[in-house]
């Protein structure tokens, strides 16, 4: 089973949109920046700029929808895509805000390593927590 489903079972289309305005353009230009690498999703952003409001980056969903667990979902999709981390059981993926949260346990810390590099390449990522991964060597 992918890290996707694993984590988050219920359907895409079961999201609420929800509306995200906001009077202070600063902070609207913040949270509109690319994270930690500085790269945007490109293809993500323009479907999530033609909804009105246009979806933060930390909330677009896997088809730029609005979903709270947005950036979350996307990181768990990257590590599907990864063909070393792609197997971990042992791990669970949440976000505040945009600062992505690994709690459980893994075998190395090369395979922390990789994701959180992979995680970080996510548009919208600001920051990895990993304080809450513990090594476990086999």
């Amino acid at each position: 089973m992918s890290c996707l489903k694993r984590q988050f079972k219920q359907s895409e289309n079961s999201q609420k949109n929800i509306d995200q305005n906001s009077d202070n353009k600063s902070a609207v230009e913040e949270s509109m920046s690319p994270g930690l690498t500085g790269e945007y999703d490109w293809e993500l952003r323009e479907k999530a700029g033609m909804r009105q409001p246009p979806v933060s980056p930390e909330h677009m969903g896997l088809d730029a929808e609005y979903d709270a667990n947005g950036l979350a979902k996307r990181v768990a999709a990257a590590f599907d895509k990864h063909p070393d981390i792609q197997d971990v059981q042992t791990l669970e993926i949440f976000q505040d805000g945009c600062k992505i949260i690994l709690k459980g346990s893994l075998p190395n810390q090369s395979i922390l390593e990789q994701m959180i590099h992979v995680a970080s390449k996510v548009d919208g990522t600001k920051a990895v927590d990993t304080s809450q991964v513990e090594i476990k060597a086999n």
